[in-house]
């Protein structure tokens, strides 16, 4: 089923792709799980 993800989704995404410490990551996911709808 496809989601509608918001683009505050796919910004918080590209900063957990790019991010190099664990602490950059969790911070990126927990955004991620913020803003899904």
């Amino acid at each position: 089923m496809p989601a509608n993800l918001t683009p505050q989704y796919f910004e918080a995404e590209k900063r957990y792709r790019s991010a190099e410490t664990p602490d950059e990551r969790i911070a990126a996911l927990q955004e991620m799980l913020a803003v899904m709808p």
